[in-house]
């Protein structure tokens, strides 16, 4: 594995590579505003520019993960001072309805919006490809099965890793990376425990019910961190680009660990860190912070291209 970093980064990747390259992108589905088309939009397109300027044609295929399984919002003891120690304050984004039928939940709002804003780069670079992938439907692999009860069933090995990698204080209670999603009440509270094999028992801390059932029988919460694993082995991906935060959170090691732990069969991996986007306020942008806008792609461009070696891109516009 190796990292790349910025705008040099970039430049020494795209020498490395050939340009028909398997491309991770992952996004959590709730919003899309400038800090997320630094690494969905802006280094894919410049990536592609450096390619040809290499002599080479662009024709990677770009799968971008929306993350139905995410939370739709952190709970814990302490999210900040422990960040490991976190589970869903509600439920995932699979089970934020915005219809009173229940019938769209929130990626279906958020998917197309994102999707309009990668595909550009297909109008640019007509060779390459891009497909989306909500990880609930690839809940049948095989491999997202494996990983998934692996993680569940060890939780500890984990935490470890996380504790190794980056510092942060990991408390013994609550330790879990896996939580089923309540049939009964749609929540995500509670335990979720392995009785045999892929037999599971979900015990709701919500409404109560304790249910039974196979892997397939359920719905996940499943910690983004493991969860990358089972996504870069199905679809053979050679390298991800991805936000500068992840390689200050120690994703870069922690990935390597867990692949290990996993004994998972993937690519030596390549990541390439966009620069961090500041909001109007400072803090690194994002919608829960509220502090989100969203720029023109010619004008983030000139952004990267003003200062080739930041780290980070302050904006200053208020939305």
């Amino acid at each position: 594995m190796k990292p790349f970093m910025y705008n040099k980064g970039l430049k020494q990747l795209a020498r490395e590579i050939k340009g028909d390259e398997n491309v991770y992108l992952g996004i959590r589905p709730y919003g899309f505003h400038s800090g997320n088309m630094l690494p969905f939009v802006v280094y894919p397109r410049l990536l592609c520019e450096e390619i040809i300027k290499l002599g080479k044609i662009p024709r990677f295929k770009f799968y971008v993960f929306l993350n139905d399984w995410e939370q739709d919002k952190l709970d814990g003891p302490n999210p900040i001072d422990y960040p490991f120690n976190v589970y869903p304050a509600n439920t995932t984004f699979q089970h934020v309805y915005i219809t009173k039928d229940r019938k769209k939940n929130i990626v279906d709002k958020w998917e197309p919006v994102i999707m309009k804003g990668v595909k550009t780069i297909t109008s640019l670079f007509t060779k390459t490809e891009v497909h989306f992938v909500r990880n609930s439907s690839i809940k049948s692999y095989p491999l997202m099965k494996k990983y998934l009860l692996k993680t569940l069933s060890e939780p500890e090995k984990i935490a470890k890793i996380f504790k190794k990698r980056t510092g942060k204080p990991v408390l013994d209670n609550p330790l879990e990376y896996v939580i089923a999603v309540c049939p009964k009440c749609g929540l995500v509270k509670g335990l979720t425990r392995i009785v045999e094999e892929d037999l599971l028992e979900h015990s709701c801390g919500a409404c109560g019910a304790v249910t039974r059932g196979r892997y397939e029988n359920f719905d996940y919460w499943f910690y983004h961190k493991p969860l990358a694993i089972p996504r870069l082995e199905i679809f053979k991906i050679d390298f991800c680009i991805t936000g500068g935060d992840h390689f200050a959170e120690g994703d870069f090691y922690i990935r390597q660990d867990l692949i290990k732990l996993f004994d998972a069969k993937v690519k030596p991996l390549k990541v390439l860190y966009t620069p961090v986007v500041l909001g109007f306020n400072g803090e690194r942008m994002g919608k829960s912070k509220k502090n989100d806008v969203v720029l023109s792609i010619e004008k983030l461009i000139d952004l990267v291209k003003k200062d080739s070696n930041a780290n980070l891109i302050k904006i200053n516009v208020k939305p």
